[in-house]
This record gives C-alpha cells, sequence and structure tokens, in this order.
C-alpha cells in the first residue's frame, strides 16, 4: 500500500494524466508531480487514541449529546482521557478541539 494510502486505504490512486498542451484547462499544477491530499489535512495516520477518541465522540453525537459540558464527562465515563492520561475538562477539551479542527 502507498503511504499515501494508509490514511485512508479506499482512495482511489492518481492517473497519470498528459497535461494539455493549450491553455485554460483549469490546472495550475503538473498532474502527477505534486502531492494533493485534498480529502484530509493531517500529516500522518490517525494513532489508535485518535481512532478511539474519534469513535466515542460519534458514539455520543448518536446519543445525542452535543454540548460541551455533556461531552466531558461522556468522555472520561469511558475512561478515553486526553493525550497526558488527565481526565477531560471542559477548558482542555475546547482547546484540544480547536487546535485539533483546524
Amino acid at each position: 500500500m502507498k503511504a499515501d494510502q494508509e490514511f485512508n486505504p479506499a482512495r482511489v490512486a492518481q492517473q497519470s494524466t498528459i497535461p494539455s498542451v493549450g491553455g485554460g484547462n483549469g490546472c495550475i499544477h503538473s498532474p502527477g508531480g505534486y502531492r494533493n491530499l485534498v480529502w484530509q489535512s493531517r500529516s500522518c495516520a490517525p494513532t489508535p487514541w485518535t481512532l478511539a477518541f474519534i469513535a466515542r465522540l460519534e458514539t455520543l453525537f448518536e446519543q445525542g449529546i452535543e454540548t460541551l459540558p455533556a461531552l466531558v464527562p461522556g468522555l472520561n465515563s469511558t475512561a478515553l482521557y486526553d493525550q497526558q492520561g488527565q481526565p477531560w475538562q471542559e477548558a482542555t477539551l475546547r482547546a484540544f478541539l480547536q487546535e485539533n479542527g483546524k
């Protein structure tokens, strides 16, 4: 598996194309000569902790838990603490989501 497909195995591999010699084809790059990861912005594959965090958030959202004050105990109730192993607090979860939601 190619390294860039490690992020998303379902992603279709880039096809090499012959660039148009005429203008106006909408391309501002040389096809195949760039790493265009438009489907995500992270620089590496998600860690097991990240995947568990996402799965837990999805479960909480499915239960209708959507506010920060309700998410904190929902995450802490399953011992899915922050990456330093500390229980979540509203301030730490807010800061984490703001940083990682960019």
